[in-house]
């Protein structure tokens, strides 16, 4: 069952740092530098993909792509730790996955350009977990036909000191921030959703944690559990996240842009409103 649509924000909605009453259902999108409401504890994530291979789920006829850590070209971009490799993933079907120089992950055939989908995301947000349970298969589907470029952009939405929630944030997109390798980032990021803390308050994503993660999808190298150990892209990540917010108008996650267009709380529900928003331009 659907959640019921939430009020919009932050026009006509909840200011910075407020939340609805008591017993009233926030599913999102996260205020920045807020913590998640009492009493607002998810339910524990479902189980998803796992394994060195990434499984899409393709709606139309239950068919299935696979991703793989096949390379297709090598872009060196400079990081704050040196130099760092990046390997853009081939995804069955023609498409690839290729990080960006802000630690985005775009996924798209070659040529295709619009519809522009943008997700930011903050893997300590409950309803970017539920968000994500919800509507990646279908964002896949699209990018694996042609159909739409998306985008995931991870960031960091609470404020330095809202513990546990900024340091479970942080760690964990610090961690993405370190694959190099396109595919093997879209199957990390899975793995980050699917360990997902329970609740808000929940203290997760402990170093060795993440390099657990990593393990179980192939990311077993010395450079990358170095990275993750010393945190070494951290920085990265909260430059990324003032310049999402300052530079393209976010204010909560999970947030969706569509060619630009920032889209309402309702359009984001389901992954049906999600799809008729993208095909329309939003």
């Amino acid at each position: 069952m659907a959640n019921p649509p939430n009020p919009p924000w932050p026009p006509g909605g909840q200011p910075p740092g407020a939340f609805p009453p008591p017993n009233q259902g926030h599913g999102g999108p996260y205020p920045p530098g807020a913590p998640w409401p009492p009493g607002g504890t998810p339910p524990p994530p479902a189980p998803r993909r796992g394994g060195a291979a990434l499984v899409i789920g393709l709606v139309a006829g239950g068919l299935a792509a696979v991703l793989v850590a096949a390379v297709a070209a090598f872009v060196v971009l400079r990081g704050g730790d040196g130099q760092q490799e990046l390997r853009v993933g081939q995804i069955e079907g023609g498409a690839e996955a290729r990080i960006g120089e802000d630690g985005s992950l775009t996924m798209a055939r070659p040529g295709v350009e619009r519809p522009l989908v943008e997700i930011y995301e903050d893997f300590a947000c409950p309803p970017c977990g539920r968000f994500d349970r919800s509507n990646d298969p279908m964002l896949k589907q699209l990018a694996v036909a042609g159909h739409a470029k998306v985008v995931f952009r991870p960031m960091v939405i609470f404020a330095q000191g809202t513990e546990p929630m900024y340091g479970n944030s942080l760690r964990a997109a610090s961690a993405l921030r370190c694959v190099s390798d396109g595919a093997r980032w879209l199957s990390y990021q899975d793995a980050l959703y699917n360990h997902q803390p329970a609740q808000e308050t929940s203290r997760g994503y402990e170093i060795s944690e993440l390099l657990s993660y990593g393990a179980s999808v192939g990311l077993t190298d010395e450079a990358f559990r170095d990275c993750v150990s010393e945190q070494s892209r951290a920085e990265d990540v909260l430059a990324a996240s003032r310049t999402y917010t300052t530079s393209h108008g976010i204010q909560g996650t999970p947030s969706v842009r569509v060619d630009g267009r920032l889209l309402a709380n309702t359009d984001i529900q389901t992954p049906d409103s999600l799809r008729r928003a993208i095909e329309t331009g939003g």
